[in-house]
């Protein structure tokens, strides 16, 4: 397993992209861009007959198929013994959940004043979508990063889960449940906080192996 990664390193990543999420709530807070970003959300609403689509992709970043994911995924990884995997996504999964419905109630957005195509509850930023969706497809891209070794099935593999991240954050604005800023905050939290929980499974990959290493050696 390649866990020649500096955990020190994913934290500093962590920080810039928790700034850039700062950065972005505070432009929410701003009349001149909420307006733009209000004036882009109604441009992208339902800007082509495929509405089908993006109701699918919206599953596809929510709970309903999250949570049966994630169970199928750790009775694989329970199977072959993978515990640190296995309780890496969990910690990862329900901690940006929590993260997110915290941040909700601290920024108290409305959603955009439009008709939803789909069930939307709760405040808009940042969008919930967005967070959980890049740290779940996130942390399956690390996953296969770390455990692969063909480069092209890697490549493959990070590629869909990046593909997917993006469209599900286009369809909740798409579907008018979401403002473009409310998933660009989303994105930016969901990698802090996957970074964070990735950078600890490292730095505990890692001293393990040398405790492990200076058993053997003693």
């Amino acid at each position: 397993m390649n866990f020649n990664i500096r955990p020190q390193a994913l934290f500093n990543t962590s920080i810039i992209l928790f700034l850039l999420f700062l950065l972005v709530a505070g432009l929410t807070l701003v009349e001149g861009v909420a307006s733009w970003d209000s004036m882009i959300g109604e441009s992208v609403y339902r800007f082509a007959a495929m509405d089908r689509f993006f109701i699918f992709l919206s599953f596809i970043g929510s709970r309903l198929f999250f949570y049966p994911a994630l169970i199928t995924i750790s009775i694989v990884l329970f199977y072959k013994k993978k515990w640190a995997f296995a309780g890496f996504l969990w910690c990862n999964l329900v901690g940006v959940r929590l993260l997110n419905t915290f941040l909700k109630s601290i920024f108290t957005r409305e959603r955009p004043a439009l008709d939803h195509i789909v069930e939307a509850g709760y405040y808009s930023f940042p969008s919930g979508h967005a967070m959980n969706s890049m740290a779940f497809f996130g942390a399956l891209a690390i996953m296969v990063f770390l455990k692969v070794k063909i480069d092209w099935i890697r490549r493959a593999v990070i590629a869909t889960c990046l593909l997917l991240i993006f469209l599900i954050g286009l369809s909740r604005v798409y579907l008018g449940v979401h403002y473009p800023l409310d998933v660009l905050g989303g994105f930016f939290m969901g990698a802090s906080w996957l970074l964070s929980i990735t950078a600890i499974l490292v730095k505990a990959e890692q001293k393990n192996r040398k405790l492990f290493s200076f058993h053997n050696n003693g």
